[in-house]
C-alpha cells in the first residue's frame, strides 16, 4: 500500500470497528480481529506485530489476575459476606459499606469477577430487607471502576497500558502514578454516589418479581384429558416440538417436573403441559380440539413447582450472536427461557428468534436442579432456593498469602508477574485452583480483543495516523496551555472508551499520546496517565465497562439511568483527573 495512503486507510478502519462495536453488529472479538487482519493485508503492520501481544508480559498479568481472583473467590467462599453485610445496615450504610469493600478488594483484583460474585449477594440482601436492587447495582459497578484506578493491576486498562509503554522502551508507569490520583477519585466517587445514588436511582420492582405476579402473561397451563389424542405419543409426534411463537417449556406429572422437554417424551393422561412465548398462540392449539384445556385452577398458584433464574449473559458466553432457537438451549442448560430483557425492556416476538447479545437478562424456569451446576456462559444472578448462606470453614490464609504478595507486586518490591504466579502457586497447593477452574477463567475472546487493540495501537504509529491526528489536536490548541491540549487528549479517550471498550480506547489513544507529547517536547508521563484515567472514566453508558453492562439487567436499568447519575461523576472524574495532573507532573 502506498505510504500516503495508509493513515487514511488505518483511521477509517479503526472508525469502522467503533460503529461496529457500538451498533453490536458482531461479536466484539470478531470485530478487533477482523480489523487487525486487515490491517496485516493492507501492510500497515507485519504478522509478527499482530502476534506482539501474545507474548506481551502485562496481557499475560491479566489472565494471571483473572486465575487468581476466582481462587481467592473459592477460598473466601460465601459466609464471608454475609458477616460483612448484615440486615440491620441502613440503605445508605449498606451502600457506603458495599463501595468500600468492593473498591478496595478492585484495587488489587479484577473487578469484573468481582461484581459477578457479588450481584447475588447484593440483591439478596436488598430483597431481604425490601429494597430494591436498582439502589445499589450501579454503585457496585462504579465502585469496582474506581477501585481499580488506584493501582497497576487493578483494571485492564492500566495493564495494557503499560504493555504498550513496555514495547517501546519508555519508561512504565510506577505505583505512585497511579495511586495517589485514584485515591482521591476513588474517594470523591465514593462520597458523592452515597449522597445522590438514593435520589437519583430508580426504584424498581425485579424482572422476577414481576414474573410471579403475571405469570399468565408468560406461561400457559393446559391440561391434558383422559380422551385426547396426544396421550401415548411422543412430543415430537404431537406436533408440540416445533410451535410457532411458542414452546413446550415443562411437563408435570404426579407432582414431579419434567424440564426441559425430551422430543421423544411420551404425554400421558393427566399431565400438565406448561407452554412459554406468545401466550395467545394457545388458542390456537387448543382450537384443535386435541384434548387440551385450560384449568379453571392453576397448578402453578398452588404448587410453585417451578424454579424461576435470573441469568445475564457475559461479553465472553458463546452464546452471542446465536438464535435461541439454534444453541439447544434446553439440552445444554437444562432449563427454558421464558423471557428475555434488554437495556431495561422486554423483547417482544418469538424467543427462538432472539439472537442472543452481551448484557441480555435470561429468565428462564428449570425443574428443581441447580442451574448454576450447568450453565457455563451466563452468570447466574438468583435463583429459587437462591443463596446458601453457609459458614466457610475454611481458612481465609491461603487468600491473605496471596493478597500479600499481590500487594508487594504492586509497590515494586518483587516483580508483578512473580507475584501472581506465588499467589496461584498457593492457592493451587491448598486446592483453591484447579486444572478445571483454569479453563473455566481463562476468556478467550479477551485475549483476542487485547492481542488486537496492541495490533491496532501499532498500526497508528506506523502507518503515520498517529502524527497526521496529533496535528489536527494542536491545530485546535495552537498557543493554549500545557494542560489543555492534555485535556483535550483526555476528553477525546473518554469519549472512545462511551463507545468502545477501555482496553480498546487506551490502545488507540496510545501512539497518539506518545506522539502528542514527543512534538511538544514534554514529559510523556502526564499524557500517559490522562489517558488511563480517561480509559476507566465510563460512568455514563452501559457500553464501555463491562460490569456496567452486566448491572444492566440485574438493576433493571435502563440506558437513561446511567447517564442521570454518571453525568455528574464524570464531571467530579475528569476535573480531578486534570487538576491533579497539571499540579503534580507540570506545575
Amino acid at each position: 500500500m502506498p505510504t500516503s495512503f495508509a493513515p487514511l486507510y488505518t483511521v477509517t478502519l479503526i472508525i469502522f470497528l467503533v460503529i461496529v462495536l457500538y451498533k453490536d453488529l458482531v461479536r466484539p472479538s470478531m470485530a478487533f480481529i477482523s480489523v487487525a487482519l486487515l490491517l496485516v493485508m493492507g501492510g500497515v503492520i507485519s504478522v509478527d506485530e499482530f502476534l506482539l501481544g501474545l507474548s506481551n508480559k502485562q496481557i499475560i498479568v491479566i489472565f494471571l489476575l483473572i486465575i487468581l481472583t476466582a481462587g481467592i473467590q473459592k477460598n473466601i467462599g460465601v459466609g464471608f459476606f454475609y458477616r460483612i453485610f448484615n440486615k440491620g445496615l441502613s440503605e445508605r450504610n449498606f451502600r457506603v459499606k458495599l463501595m468500600l469493600f468492593v473498591g478496595g478488594l478492585s484495587a488489587m483484583l479484577n473487578n469484573t469477577p468481582i461484581v459477578a460474585f457479588m450481584i447475588p449477594y447484593v440483591k439478596d440482601w436488598a430483597e431481604s430487607n425490601k429494597y430494591a436492587a436498582s439502589k445499589f447495582l450501579i454503585p457496585l459497578s462504579y465502585a469496582t471502576i474506581l477501585g481499580g484506578t488506584i493501582t497497576v493491576i487493578g483494571t485492564s486498562t492500566n495493564l495494557v497500558l503499560n504493555g504498550l509503554i513496555g514495547q517501546y522502551g519508555l519508561q512504565l508507569l510506577g505505583f505512585t502514578d497511579f495511586l495517589f490520583l485514584g485515591l482521591l477519585v476513588a474517594v470523591a466517587g465514593v462520597i458523592y454516589l452515597s449522597i445522590a445514588s438514593g435520589s437519583l436511582l430508580p426504584d424498581r420492582k425485579e424482572n422476577k418479581e414481576e414474573i410471579y405476579q403475571h405469570l399468565n402473561q408468560y406461561l400457559i397451563e393446559t391440561y391434558v384429558e383422559k380422551n385426547s389424542r396426544l396421550i401415548g405419543r411422543s412430543v415430537k409426534e404431537a406436533g408440540l416440538r416445533s410451535l410457532k411463537e411458542m414452546y413446550l417449556a415443562e411437563i408435570s406429572r404426579e407432582g414431579k417436573s419434567i424440564t426441559p422437554v425430551s422430543p421423544d417424551e411420551i404425554i400421558e393422561d393427566g399431565d400438565r403441559l406448561f407452554f412459554a412465548g406468545n401466550t395467545k398462540a394457545i388458542l390456537t392449539l387448543i382450537q384443535d380440539e386435541n384434548g387440551l384445556y385450560i384449568p379453571e385452577e392453576s397448578y402453578v398458584a398452588r404448587n410453585g413447582y417451578f424454579q424461576l433464574i435470573e441469568a445475564v449473559v457475559p461479553s465472553s458466553s458463546n452464546l452471542i450472536g446465536i438464535k435461541i432457537k439454534n444453541s439447544d438451549f434446553r439440552n445444554r442448560y437444562q432449563a427454558s427461557i421464558i423471557s428475555i430483557y434488554r437495556k431495561g425492556e422486554q423483547l417482544k416476538g418469538n424467543i427462538g428468534e432472539t439472537k442472543v447479545q452481551a448484557g441480555d437478562l435470561f429468565l428462564m424456569l428449570s425443574g428443581g436442579k441447580s442451574a448454576s451446576d450447568n450453565i457455563k456462559d451466563l452468570i447466574i444472578i438468583t435463583q429459587q432456593g437462591e443463596i446458601k448462606k453457609q459458614e466457610n470453614t475454611s481458612s481465609f490464609t491461603p487468600s491473605i498469602i496471596a493478597i500479600l504478595a499481590l500487594i508487594a507486586g504492586i509497590v515494586g518490591f518483587i516483580d508483578l508477574f512473580m507475584a501472581a504466579m506465588v499467589g496461584i502457586f498457593i492457592l493451587f497447593l491448598c486446592k483453591s485452583i484447579d486444572v478445571g477452574l483454569v479453563r473455566k477463567a481463562i476468556d478467550v475472546d479477551l485475549l483476542a480483543i487485547l492481542v488486537s487493540s496492541l495490533a491496532i495501537g501499532i498500526a497508528l504509529e506506523n502507518s503515520g495516523a498517529a502524527n497526521f491526528l496529533v496535528e489536527k489536536i494542536l491545530h485546535l490548541s495552537s498557543g493554549c496551555s500545557l494542560i489543555f491540549s492534555i485535556s483535550l487528549l483526555y476528553l477525546i479517550t473518554l469519549l472512545l472508551t462511551s463507545l468502545i471498550t477501555n482496553a480498546a480506547a487506551v490502545s488507540i489513544m496510545f501512539p497518539i499520546a506518545m506522539e502528542m507529547g514527543g512534538q511538544l517536547g514534554a514529559p510523556l508521563t502526564p499524557f500517559f496517565v490522562a489517558i488511563a484515567f480517561a480509559a476507566s472514566g465510563d460512568f455514563m453508558t452501559p457500553i464501555g465497562y463491562q460490569t456496567n453492562l452486566m448491572v444492566m439487567g440485574p438493576g433493571n436499568y435502563k440506558f437513561k439511568d446511567y447517564f442521570k447519575v454518571g453525568l455528574p461523576l464524570t464531571f467530579i472524574y475528569t476535573i480531578i483527573s486534570l487538576l491533579f495532573i497539571n499540579f503534580y507532573y507540570l506545575s
